[in-house]
């Protein structure tokens, strides 16, 4: 009965990573394709990883299409961007938090 539960439990797992992966891609591929270009500037940079580990989320400020002014999360950041620095990004048309750089 144990080892039934246990792997009902990992399939479980299995299909709720897969399904995040599935809309991470999906959201990347809709700003590539869809996403509104602008200019903005990196207004943070946090440490998310505990203390044996380093995990960088950067976030940059920039103006949406109808003039709002929002941070976003860069989804694909180069590791040598600094607080203050101008990028040039890509945002969501229905999710305007979530940007990536333009290469």
């Amino acid at each position: 009965m144990n080892d039934t539960k246990g792997i009902l439990l990992w399939a479980g797992l299995l299909i709720i990573c897969g399904i995040i992966f599935f809309l991470s891609r999906r959201m990347k591929k809709q700003i590539e394709e869809n996403g509104i270009e602008t200019n903005g500037v990196i207004s943070r940079i946090t440490d998310e990883g505990g203390s044996d580990e380093i995990n960088l989320q950067y976030y940059a400020r920039y103006r949406t299409e109808n003039g709002e002014e929002v941070e976003g999360l860069l989804s694909n950041p180069r590791s040598n961007l600094e607080v203050g620095q101008q990028v040039r990004l890509k945002y969501h048309p229905k999710h305007k938090t979530n940007a990536r750089l333009v290469k």
